[in-house]
C-alpha cells in the first residue's frame, strides 16, 4: 500500500481509520499484478457478512439481467479493484459508525457520504469523467478526513465541530491545533487507499465552488462534481429531491451539467435509489 504522507506523528497516524481484516488483505492483494479471480474470491468467502452484501450489490446492478448466485460470479462481475473498494467500504463504515467524539455526528456524516458517492456516480457518468465505481468509492470517501479528525483526536474534535465555525475558520483553526485539516487529510488518505492522484486531487476541492465549462480539463471537472455532489448530498439529506432542485446552493452547484429540470430530477431520483440500497446493505450483518 502506498506511504501515508500526512505530516502527522506516527502515534496520530495509528489513530486514523484504516481497513481491518479481510478488507485489508484484499486491498493490499488487488494490488498485486498477479492477483486474480479466485484468490479474491477465496478471500470474500472467508468473510460470510461480505460475501452476503457482494452478493446482494452485483444483483442490485443487474439491470433486469441474470441474477449471479455464486461469490465468484459476483467479484468476476464487479471486478476485483470494485470488490476491494466495496470491502474497504463496508469495512470503514462498519468500525465507525459510531465513536468517541461526541459531538461528531457519526450516522449524519455516513448518510451524507453515501448520497455524495451516488451523486458522484450519477453525474460523473453522465459527463463520462471515470468509471462509474470509481466515482462511488472517491464520492464515498472524499470526506474521510473528518472523521479521521474525529477519530485521532476526540476530545480537541468535539469542540471543534460543536462551534458550528465557517469552514474556512474551521480549516485554520484544524491546522494550528491538530497538524493538517480535514481536506488534506481526505486527500492523502484516498492516494494511500489506492485511488488515482487524478481523482483524488480534485475531490479534495469539494469545499470550493469551481468553474467547469464544457472544454476544461478533467481536473477542473471532477472538482466541479465534487462540490456539485457535496453540495446536493447536504440538502438531499434533509430535504430530499424534489427540494434539491429549488435550493439556491444546489441550483448554481448543477448549472455546469446544463441539464433540463426533469432530466436533473430522474438522475437525483436515481441518486436516492443507490443511496438506498446501501443503507439496505450497511444494515445487513450476514
Amino acid at each position: 500500500m502506498p506511504m501515508l504522507h500526512t505530516g502527522l506523528p506516527s502515534d496520530v497516524i495509528d489513530r486514523l481509520p484504516t481497513p481491518k481484516g479481510v478488507a485489508l488483505a484484499l486491498t493490499q492483494a488487488c494490488r498485486r499484478d498477479d492477483a486474480n479471480l479466485d484468490e479474491i474470491s477465496s478471500l470474500v468467502r472467508t468473510d460470510p457478512a461480505l460475501s452476503g452484501r457482494l452478493l446482494a450489490l452485483a444483483n442490485a446492478a443487474a439491470l433486469g439481467g441474470r441474477n449471479v448466485a455464486s461469490v465468484e460470479e459476483a467479484v468476476g462481475r464487479m471486478g476485483l479493484l470494485r470488490v476491494s473498494q466495496v470491502a474497504l467500504a463496508f469495512s470503514l463504515i462498519d468500525q465507525h459508525s459510531a465513536g468517541a467524539c461526541a459531538n461528531f455526528d457519526y450516522a449524519g456524516f455516513w448518510n451524507r457520504s453515501l448520497l455524495m458517492a451516488a451523486a458522484t456516480r450519477a453525474f460523473g457518468s453522465l459527463r463520462k469523467l471515470g468509471v462509474a465505481g470509481d466515482l462511488f468509492t472517491v464520492g464515498l470517501l472524499a470526506q474521510i478526513g473528518c472523521l479521521a479528525l474525529a477519530t485521532a483526536f476526540p476530545a480537541a474534535y468535539s469542540a471543534l465541530v460543536a462551534q458550528d465555525m465557517e469552514r474556512g475558520e474551521l480549516l485554520a483553526r484544524e491546522q494550528a491545533g491538530m497538524g493538517t485539516d480535514h481536506l488534506k487529510l481526505s486527500v492523502a488518505m484516498l492516494e494511500h487507499w489506492g485511488i488515482p492522484t487524478e481523482y483524488a486531487q480534485p475531490f479534495g476541492l469539494y469545499e470550493a465552488p469551481g468553474n467547469a465549462v464544457a472544454g476544461g480539463t478533467p481536473s477542473d471537472q471532477r472538482a466541479q462534481l465534487a462540490h456539485s455532489a457535496w453540495q446536493l448530498a447536504g440538502v438531499l439529506a434533509q430535504d430530499g429531491s424534489d427540494a434539491a432542485l429549488d435550493h439556491p446552493d444546489c441550483q448554481a452547484a448543477l448549472t455546469w451539467l446544463d441539464l433540463e429540470r426533469d432530466v436533473l430530477l430522474a438522475q437525483l431520483q436515481e441518486v436516492e435509489s443507490v443511496w438506498r440500497v446501501w443503507l439496505a446493505l450497511i444494515a445487513r450483518k450476514s
